[in-house]
């Protein structure tokens, strides 16, 4: 299952980095978001929120606070000001070079592909 979970983030945020910054609307990354870290490469890639469902229902509510403690460690240690300033700074639209950040993704997606069939 959390290998499953951690796929469909993966997917997720690779849509998100290519649609931030191309259509005119909120971004929302709605699956596998369990952590400080999961949450920040949500908006890195152009999320506007992490839905933590999950999270919350298995860790309880007081999970937010140690979410946002490691996002606050985070950006503290990383030097940025605001979450504002971090969201879809690692997008596809931000990228210096769109073909290579393209190709890139690519390449990934060909040399980590395991075939479901036996």
């Amino acid at each position: 299952m959390a290998l499953i979970t951690t796929l469909l983030l993966r997917r997720a945020q690779y849509h998100q980095a290519i649609l931030a910054g191309h259509v005119k609307a909120d971004l929302a990354v709605t699956t596998g978001v369990h952590s400080a870290e999961e949450a920040l490469k949500a908006l890195l890639v152009g999320a506007r929120v992490a839905m933590m469902t999950s999270a919350l229902l298995r860790n309880g509510p007081g999970h937010v606070r140690r979410v946002l403690a490691g996002m606050r460690q985070w950006l503290d240690e990383h030097e940025y000001a605001s979450i504002d300033q971090l969201r879809a700074s690692m997008s596809l639209a931000a990228a210096p070079n769109p073909e290579a950040f393209t190709r890139a993704n690519y390449m990934r997606m060909l040399t980590t592909y395991t075939s479901k069939v036996s």
